[in-house]
C-alpha cells in the first residue's frame, strides 16, 4: 500500500472516532475523585443543621483517617478519642466476632448457669404470673445478654464520620451505641442482624406479655447533631418471623432500626432504606421521660420504608419533621401493615408530600396512630395516587380525643419539598446504601 492511501486510511479513522457519541457521563453523586468522607451536612438539611450543624469527622488530620475491614479494626478506630476522625468501612464487617474473627453464637455467651427450657418452664404465665421476673435463672439470663452486648455493641465517638466505601460496605450482627455524643455522621452504610440472643420475657407487656430483644442497628441516647443518610437496614437472614413461639408468644430477636431517645436532639434521617421490619424508629422511649420535652428534634425525609409493619416513626415528646419520604406495604405477608406515623404523648409532629403505596385494604385511618398525642399536622400527602386527609383521618378513628392541627412550630431547616407526586420515584432512585 502507497504512502497516500496509509495517509487517506489514517485521515477516515481518525474522522471515524471523532464522530462516536460520547462516553455516558458519571452518574450525577458518584463523580470521580469526589471524597463523601470528607462531606458535611448542608447548612438547612434538616434538624441536624441547627446550632454548630453536623461536620462529623470532615476535618480529621491524615493521622485520624482509618479504612477497616474487620470488628477488631472498627473498635480499634472508635478508641481513637473525640478527635475529629474519618472510619471508612471497606467490605464486610461482622461485629459477632472473637478476636479471631471467629464467628460467635448463643453458647459462647451463656451463662452456664441459663437454661432456656426451665426459664420457660419457670416463666410461664399459668404459673409464675403477670408478677416482674426474679430468680436465678433470670439473673443468668441478664449475665449472658450481658455478655452478648459486650462484644456486639459497639461505641461511637464524637466527631466522627462513619462511612461505607463502595455500594457493598456492611455492618452486621451488632449494633452501633451513639450514648451522650455530638457530630456524628454515619453514611453509605448496609446494617443487617441485630441480632438478640438473650431476648427477656416481659408477662406485664400487653395481653399474654411479650418477648422485648435489646439492640437497634443504630441506637442514639443524649446524642445531638447526628446525621444518618443513604444506609439500608433489613433482619438479615434470621427475621422474627421465623423465630419460634415461647411462652405462648413470638419471640422477637430484633428491636429497632434506628431508635432516638433520651434527649437526643437535632437529628437529620435522609435517604435511607428500611425494609421488612417489625418496630422500626422509635423518637423518644417513654412518656415519663420529661426530660425529652424541648428535646428531640429529629427530620426525617427522602426515606423509603418498605413492608415495616409500624413506627415510622412513632414520637413523643419532639418537634418531628417529616417529609417527602414513601411507605410500602400491605397486610399480607410476615409484615402485615400496622400503622406509620405514630402521634405519642406530648408529640408535635409536622408531617408533608408523603406518599403511601399499600394493598387496597390499607385505610387512611390506619397511616396514623394516636398514642396519646394531642397535636398532628399534614399536607399535601397521597395514599395509592389520591390526595388524604391525615389529620382528618387520625381525627375520625379517634373522635373523643381532644386533636388539634396546631403542632407549635413550622419547619424552617429542609430542603426544596417536592410535590407528593414526585417523591416515590425520586426515593426508589436515591434512597439506601451504594447510590451516593
Amino acid at each position: 500500500m502507497s504512502k497516500l492511501w496509509v495517509g487517506v486510511v489514517s485521515l477516515l479513522l481518525a474522522a471515524c472516532s471523532a464522530t462516536r457519541a460520547p462516553a455516558p457521563a458519571v452518574p450525577s453523586g458518584r463523580e470521580v475523585g469526589r471524597d463523601i468522607s470528607r462531606e458535611v451536612l448542608a447548612a438547612n438539611d434538616g434538624w441536624a443543621a441547627a446550632g454548630p450543624g453536623t461536620r462529623g469527622g470532615a476535618d480529621a488530620a491524615p493521622a485520624q483517617v482509618f479504612e477497616v475491614r474487620d470488628r477488631n479494626e472498627l473498635a480499634k478506630a472508635f478508641a481513637a478519642g473525640d478527635l475529629p476522625k474519618i472510619v471508612r468501612v471497606r467490605g464486610r464487617i461482622d461485629l459477632n466476632v472473637d478476636d479471631a474473627n471467629k464467628p460467635l453464637g448463643f453458647n459462647d455467651y451463656r451463662d452456664p448457669a441459663f437454661d432456656f427450657e426451665a426459664y420457660l418452664k419457670t416463666y410461664d404465665l399459668a404459673t409464675w404470673g403477670k408478677k416482674p421476673l426474679t430468680g436465678p435463672l433470670e439473673e443468668a439470663r441478664q449475665r449472658s445478654s450481658k455478655k452478648q452486648a459486650e462484644r456486639v455493641l459497639l461505641r461511637v465517638p464524637s466527631n466522627t464520620t462513619l462511612v461505607g466505601l463502595g455500594a457493598d460496605a456492611r455492618i452486621e450482627n451488632g449494633s452501633l451505641f451513639l450514648d451522650k455524643v455530638s457530630n456524628v455522621i454515619i453514611r453509605n452504610l448496609h446494617f443487617a442482624d441485630a441480632y438478640d440472643y438473650f431476648p427477656a420475657w416481659d408477662p406485664k407487656d400487653n395481653a399474654n406479655g411479650e418477648w422485648n430483644s435489646e439492640y437497634d442497628n443504630i441506637t442514639l441516647r443524649g446524642a445531638t447533631n447526628v446525621w444518618v443518610d443513604h444506609c439500608s437496614f433489613t433482619d438479615g437472614k434470621r427475621p422474627d418471623h421465623t423465630a419460634r413461639i415461647a411462652l405462648g408468644r413470638p419471640m422477637q430477636h430484633h428491636d429497632g432500626f434506628l431508635d432516638i431517645t433520651q434527649q437526643s436532639n437535632f437529628v437529620t434521617v435522609s435517604y435511607n432504606h428500611f425494609q421488612n421490619h417489625d418496630k422500626t424508629n422509635l423518637v423518644g422511649s417513654s412518656d415519663s421521660q420529661k426530660l425529652d420535652e424541648g428535646k428531640l428534634k429529629v427530620t426525617f425525609h427522602h426515606n423509603f420504608w418498605e413492608n415495616t409493619k409500624e413506627r415510622t416513626p412513632r414520637v413523643r415528646y419532639g418537634e418531628v419533621h417529616v417529609y417527602n419520604n414513601l411507605y410500602a406495604g400491605g397486610s399480607g405477608g410476615p409484615h402485615p401493615y400496622g400503622y406509620s406515623i405514630g402521634v405519642g404523648f406530648s408529640s408535635h409532629v409536622f408531617s408533608e408530600q408523603n406518599v403511601w403505596e399499600t394493598s387496597s385494604d390499607v385505610r387512611g385511618e390506619q397511616l396514623t396512630k394516636l398514642w396519646k398525642g394531642t397535636a398532628f399536622f399534614d399536607r399535601g400527602s397521597l395514599h395509592n395516587g389520591r390526595p388524604v386527609d391525615l389529620f382528618a383521618a387520625l381525627k375520625g378513628a379517634n373522635p373523643s380525643a381532644t386533636l388539634s392541627p396546631d403542632v407549635g412550630w413550622t419547619p424552617t431547616l429542609h430542603g426544596p419539598v417536592l410535590n407528593a407526586d414526585q417523591v416515590a420515584n425520586d426515593v426508589r432512585r436515591s434512597a439506601g446504601a451504594g447510590r451516593l
